[in-house]
């Protein structure tokens, strides 16, 4: 080929294009995962999880404890599965608001949580009958078969890796009285910076609990009680100014990834961990079984 002539390339790719696909997949590459945690129970058939600890589902890395923050509000849901099953075939119905069932749920019994008939409604029933005496499986019969659960968007403090958290069955009524500690200190905050603005400084007052939460830490414990392993909580405290500017600095980096569609969803994280405990070959039934019937023994 001489100087004089060129290279024809033909079907050249715009570079807007190139761009635009390489940024695409960075992104996919590089999407915040919160990794789900959980309190171990005794009847787990996770290989190599401890009951009576915590557990990063993604590492399996355990935890005696964990000093928390809780990076948003709260979000309080519902799951009802088939009795007696607690796999992804058998969730029946789930909703990620407590008002309505989620679009996806498979068999919902009612359009709103609030009037179904397997929700919290049944909670009268169960205490009518407790007062007239029923006990035993006929009194347990008559608990909701659709329980609520608290949904947390947590980082450890300690590290300030985010965590995905579910407080659920008899964890739900110690958060919940565990929350009151945080309400006072909450107070306790907007007291101070009421008497700040009245000597002249300059404060931004929190206008919702997002605005507060994430200035309070406290410590994730397990209890043992009754035979089964619930979490407690303790050592509610305000974080410094420095640390909570530094925490104030990873809820605005998610806030905006969330934007960008780049922070996965708690229903992705959940899906892939139901898919990965579906996955599981057929061989390890016989061995998983095992390890729960061992794990019920462990005492900690």
């Amino acid at each position: 080929m001489s100087d004089n002539q060129q290279l024809t390339v033909v079907n050249a790719v715009p570079e807007a294009i190139v761009v635009a696909k390489k940024v695409n997949a960075l992104s996919r590459l590089f999407v915040l995962k919160p990794s789900n945690l959980e309190l171990v129970s005794k009847a787990t058939r996770q290989e190599g999880a401890t009951p009576g600890t915590f557990r990063d589902t993604s590492t399996n890395e355990s935890f005696k404890e964990i000093r928390a923050v809780i990076l948003f509000e709260p979000l309080e849901q519902r799951e009802l599965y088939r009795k007696g099953e607690y796999t992804k075939e058998s969730k029946l119905c789930f909703s990620l608001d407590n008002v309505q069932p989620h679009p996806r749920a498979k068999n919902p019994p009612a359009l709103y949580c609030a009037s179904c008939p397997m929700g919290d409604a049944n909670w009268d029933k169960w205490r009518d009958a407790k007062a007239k005496g029923i006990s035993g499986d006929q009194l347990s019969a008559l608990l909701p078969a659709c329980r609520k659960y608290w949904h947390l968007f947590i980082a450890n403090r300690a590290t300030q890796m985010p965590h995905y958290l579910n407080i659920k069955g008899v964890s739900v009524k110690p958060f919940e009285t565990a929350m009151q500690n945080v309400a006072r200190l909450f107070q306790m905050i907007v007291a101070n910076l009421r008497a700040e603005m009245k000597a002249g400084k300059a404060v931004v007052m929190p206008e919702s609990i997002s605005d507060i939460i994430w200035k309070i830490s406290f410590t994730m414990y397990p209890e043992l009680k009754n035979g089964t392993w619930q979490m407690g909580f303790k050592d509610f405290k305000v974080m410094s100014p420095e640390d909570a500017e530094a925490f104030g600095k990873i809820i605005a980096d998610i806030n905006a990834r969330r934007a960008a569609g780049q922070v996965r969803s708690q229903e992705a994280t959940d899906a892939e961990e139901a898919e990965a405990v579906v996955a599981e070959p057929a061989a390890n039934a016989t061995q998983s079984s095992a390890v729960a019937e061992q794990n019920k023994q462990i005492q900690i």
